[in-house]
């Protein structure tokens, strides 16, 4: 067995060596990385943040759909929504996209404020789980309103495609739909061009929410 004599400054050297392995291996900690906060639960019940919507076209910037679809073409059209406002209420805007000789698209967004925000979560479940999509089914989008999610609707109309992205913020539920391919329009949609439109959507809600009424804090 091979022995080793370690004079005294060689025992210093070996004891400082062992405290510097200790700390490296969690010692006292302080290197350690901080638990991330746990994010703000959710309130379920109760009115919720929004008030009613009105006139939504006023505060919409189709600007990143323009980009993406198809320039703006004439002027954008409200409506009112809500058959029962003691329920929900909101309005709806309609944007033609294009350049109106080969190439025709539209933009259609509606936003509802519910009276209770567990209403607005059961709608926006039902509204997940009911969707007639194409074979790629839902998909979460990240980052818009508390639950987001978009597809390609498979739902027959006089549209080729038809992109729709649906998020719920409190007892808010907008929705937006990018319709393209009209029948004078032979054009369609291929992967990328959706993967830009969904983009642009997204950005053109992350836009609009906090443009919307709120109940006073």
């Amino acid at each position: 067995m091979l022995r080793t004599t370690l004079g005294s400054s060689g025992r210093a050297l070996l004891v400082a060596a062992m405290a510097v392995a200790l700390v490296g291996c969690g010692g006292d900690g302080k290197e350690s990385a901080k638990p991330k906060p746990t994010p703000k639960a959710e309130r379920t019940d109760g009115p919720g943040s929004y008030l009613p919507p009105n006139r939504l076209c006023d505060v919409i910037d189709f600007s990143e759909l323009a980009t993406a679809v198809g320039p703006v073409r004439g002027k954008a059209a409200s409506r009112g929504t809500g058959a029962d406002p003691a329920k929900s209420s909101g309005s709806e805007c309609k944007q033609s996209l294009g350049n109106g000789r080969d190439r025709y698209a539209r933009a259609v967004v509606h936003c509802t404020a519910w009276a209770q925000v567990g209403e607005a979560i059961r709608t926006h479940e039902y509204a997940k789980e009911s969707a007639v999509t194409d074979r790629n089914g839902t998909a979460a989008v990240p980052g818009v309103g508390r639950q987001a999610f978009r597809f390609v609707s498979a739902e027959k109309g006089v549209w080729k495609d038809d992109l729709r992205m649906i998020v719920r913020d409190s007892n808010l539920d907008c929705e937006i739909h990018v319709q393209s391919g009209h029948p004078r329009d032979e054009r369609t949609m291929d992967a990328r061009d959706k993967d830009i439109a969904f983009a642009a959507m997204g950005d053109t809600l992350k836009d609009l929410l906090p443009k919307l009424p709120r109940r006073a804090s």
